[in-house]
């Protein structure tokens, strides 16, 4: 929002510098993005008049020029421009000069043999047009009102200051002048000037306006006024240009320039139709009747005022004009019933709509307006009737206008919402302030008292409230341009802390009962984190909004753009994602992992926590030998990494094969289980991944539920360290060696040895894999080697013999194979 401090200061008394006044600004709330300087670019310019003009001898383009800048002795200036002659009046730029526009410098300077002395500048130079011919030549009427050697500011109304402020989404006063204004006044605590309506005109309710209930909802309310005898040829007055101009807002013509007008100092945006054009349209006579809000039908179009065909939708909500759409509602006018310079009478629309109606179409068609932005924030339908009585005050100051009617779809009497504010809940909530004493000799030089009814209630009127006082407090009315951020007793107090100064209140920390701690499923994700990241993996953060790509996902009501407009279901994707965008960088590997949410439509809507990751390339620093070779890990390799880093957990985590999900390689994935319970999966991605394209090379992703591997690796007796002495007596190692059927997991060969071990039976590990073709196609290897331990003696062969050949006799009865030897 750009607002000019002159503009300003014909509605509120401002009594500080302009970047004093900035920083008040952005501490209540209001923070200000820039602060322009509109004279900064004619600074040292100044009124001069041509006294003579002589031809260079020695050039034929250029003249001697004798100007008074209102000096003792006029200035010899050289000048090439073709429009300079004696007796005009120019912008003169004398030596010194620094001209901002085309980053030059005054100095005074030989031409030709000829000594010059300032500059005769153009518009453009001077930063106010982006091209000019010749040097601007000030209207005699307009010069002879200053004296020579006035301030170029001065002769082009550039003393001003644009202050481009940034409102927040609980502030919508903050997009008009006159919100701003208020908010000035009650931070400078200065007295307002508000415009007053010259005359009130009849409000005619007509309650068979056919409206859009997702529309025009309980606060909103729809006008449309018919005001003849206008003419669309009429320009703006330069105050109203200038106001419009330093806005950000091109000036069109009187008509279309009050309707902006309004907009920037009351917030409410206006639209005005040409009655003629509408009439041509409908094929008859156009009145107020015929004005209706409707949804737009699907394959219906409309050409907007900036030029554009739009195509609409349900979603999208506009104005009719018996039944054929003139607008798209609250966000840009149609073209073809657009003021122009033929109009002569117009429709005048204000209306207040729901927020939510005008996001959505402004979303459809990809558009932000002025109006929508306000609409969006929210505006108060309160202040709509005395925003359209304003616009038809100033049309008056310039047509004549008989017996204008507002048509107004409610009858709202002024019955003001009263918020009750308690005394005793203002000091409970803000505590008191700090004062200074004037006691010399006490330690404490600060004193402590609470806040006064005066200080309090002085505040309150400071922001337009009226304040009816009752015993436990007041009870307080708020104007309509706060009434949609003041709406509870807390806004209030909050107003009052805001304006009194935060930093005015005694500090009153709470106490805690007793300190907070991590749960144990904190402290065991955050050991899990550390392990990944120790093991080489980075933690990555992506987007839980996605494009709807399939009907699975859950779609959220108002997204901000298509590409965000549902919650993901999977996390796998992006991670593919991240690790295309490493192998395009040129990097060798890319192991990372990443905890977070995916969203489950069915069976019903729920949300799942998980740790997800992906493996790609082979994260070693020995680059010099074997640069040249493939840079990939193997499928037991990427897997023992996960492994490695899951030992933190103390938990057990079995592999089981898997071909059904459709994006991991059907034979290397594997499904995860702890405790018997499924907690996720491991695999290489499907090659149809890297032949689409949508993977560059092979790369291993996983997933584990962190809900139920925390909850395993939480029990009691995995969490709680229990001390277990080292043993004090040897092992015996026993190896062993089976070809066994591939359809057998070692998992379950491992289980069922220690199954048959008993007590003796230490550990068992896998310690050879050898897969041959002579074997058989669905033939392997695997080589186990046995720990045996007695707690209390030293083993002997005797000891284990019975037991290792009752193991080897099971495993070949279960397993159907036969010990090699």
């Amino acid at each position: 929002m750009k607002v000019s401090q002159n503009w300003l200061k014909t509605l509120v008394e401002i009594n500080t510098t302009p970047e004093d006044l900035s920083e008040k600004l952005s501490i209540g709330g209001f923070e200000v993005e820039s602060l322009v300087d509109c004279s900064e670019n004619v600074k040292g310019i100044v009124l001069g008049k041509v006294l003579s003009v002589i031809k260079h001898e020695n050039s034929d383009k250029l003249s001697i020029c004798s100007v008074d800048i209102g000096r003792s002795n006029p200035l010899q200036i050289i000048c090439g421009a073709k429009n300079v002659k004696q007796n005009i009046y120019v912008y003169v730029a004398p030596v010194g000069t620094h001209l901002n526009a085309i980053n030059l410098t005054i100095k005074k300077s030989e031409i030709r043999g000829v000594f010059s002395e300032g500059m005769i500048c153009s518009l453009e130079e001077l930063g106010i047009e982006e091209s000019s011919e010749g040097i601007a030549i000030i209207d005699q009427d307009i010069a002879l009102k200053h004296k020579l050697g006035t301030s170029g500011a001065d002769l082009l109304d550039l003393n001003d200051f644009i202050y481009d402020l940034a409102i927040t989404a609980n502030r919508p006063d903050g997009m008009s002048v006159v919100g701003i204004a208020r908010e000035i006044s009650a931070l400078l605590e200065t007295k307002i000037n508000f415009p007053d309506l010259k005359n009130k005109y009849k409000i005619n309710t007509h309650n068979n306006f056919e409206l859009c209930h997702d529309a025009i909802t309980t606060n909103c309310l729809y006008s449309i006024s018919n005001i003849e005898s206008v003419n669309g040829k009429e320009l703006s007055p330069i105050w109203l240009k200038n106001r419009l101009d330093r806005s950000g807002i091109k000036s069109i013509n009187l008509l279309v320039d009050i309707t902006n007008y309004i907009l920037l100092e009351q917030g409410q945006p206006l639209h005005a139709f040409d009655k003629d054009k509408l009439t041509n349209l409908i094929g008859r006579k156009v009145s107020f009747q015929d004005f209706s809000v409707r949804k737009a039908y699907n394959n219906e179009s409309l050409l907007c005022l900036n030029g554009e065909n739009y195509k609409l939708n349900e979603n999208i909500t506009v104005i009719a004009c018996d039944d054929k759409p003139v607008a798209i509602a609250g966000v840009i006018g149609g073209l073809e019933t657009a003021v122009n310079e033929d109009t002569s009478s117009i429709y005048l629309e204000g209306a207040v709509f729901n927020p939510v109606s005008i996001r959505k179409s402004s979303k459809e068609i990809g558009i932000r307006t002025e109006s929508s932005s306000r609409y969006e924030k929210g505006i108060s339908y309160k202040n709509t009737l005395d925003s359209v009585t304003r616009a038809i005050n100033i049309l008056e100051e310039y047509f004549t206008i008989t017996n204008p009617i507002i048509n107004t779809s409610i009858d709202f009497a002024n019955k003001e919402k009263l918020i009750s504010l308690r005394r005793e809940r203002i000091h409970k909530i803000l505590g008191p302030i700090l004062i200074e004493n004037d006691v010399k000799d006490k330690k404490d030089k600060l004193d402590k008292r609470y806040l006064t009814d005066t200080e309090i209630t002085e505040k309150l009127k400071l922001i337009g409230c009226t304040l009816n006082v009752q015993e436990y407090g007041w009870e307080v009315e708020v104007i309509p341009n706060r009434s949609q951020d003041l709406l509870r007793e807390i806004d209030l107090i909050e107003e009052i802390a805001r304006l009194i100064g935060y930093d005015m209140f005694d500090l009153n920390l709470p106490n805690p009962i007793k300190p907070g701690k991590l749960s144990s499923s904190q402290i065991a994700l955050r050991k899990l984190k550390t392990s990944l990241i120790v093991n080489g993996f980075n933690e990555v953060l992506s987007y839980s909004l996605v494009p709807e790509s399939n009907n699975n996902l859950i779609k959220i009501s108002n997204p901000l753009l298509l590409e965000t407009s549902c919650l993901r279901d999977n996390i796998w994707q992006e991670h593919i994602k991240i690790c295309n965008q490493n192998i395009k960088s040129g990097h060798n590997y890319c192991w990372i992992f990443e905890v977070g949410n995916i969203f489950h439509k069915k069976p019903d809507l729920s949300q799942e926590e998980i740790l997800n990751g992906a493996i790609y390339g082979n994260k070693k620093f020995e680059q010099w030998i074997g640069s040249n070779k493939v840079n990939n890990l193997n499928y037991y390799e990427a897997r023992g990494k996960l492994k490695e880093a899951l030992t933190i957990l103390n938990i057990q985590i079995d592999d089981k094969p898997t071909n059904t999900i459709d994006f991991l390689h059907p034979g290397r994935s594997s499904r995860l289980f702890t405790e018997g319970n499924e907690v996720g999966y491991f695999g290489e991605i499907h090659p149809k991944l890297i032949s689409n394209k949508k993977a560059l090379k092979k790369m291993y992703l996983f997933s584990l539920n962190l809900k139920n591997i925390l909850k395993a690796s939480t029990r009691k007796n995995k969490w709680v360290t229990v001390f277990k002495e080292f043993p004090t007596v040897p092992k015996m190692e026993r190896d062993i060696n089976f070809i066994f059927n591939k359809k057998y997991l070692v998992s379950e060969i491992i289980t069922q040895i220690k199954k048959s071990g008993k007590k003796l039976l230490e550990d068992v590990n896998l310690i050879d894999v050898y897969d041959d073709n002579n074997f058989g196609k669905d033939l392997i290897s695997y080589t186990f080697r046995l720990s045996y331990r007695d707690s209390e003696k030293t083993l002997l062969d005797s000891d284990i013999g019975f037991l290792h050949d009752s193991i080897v006799e099971i495993i070949e009865k279960k397993f159907s194979t036969k010990l090699r030897k």
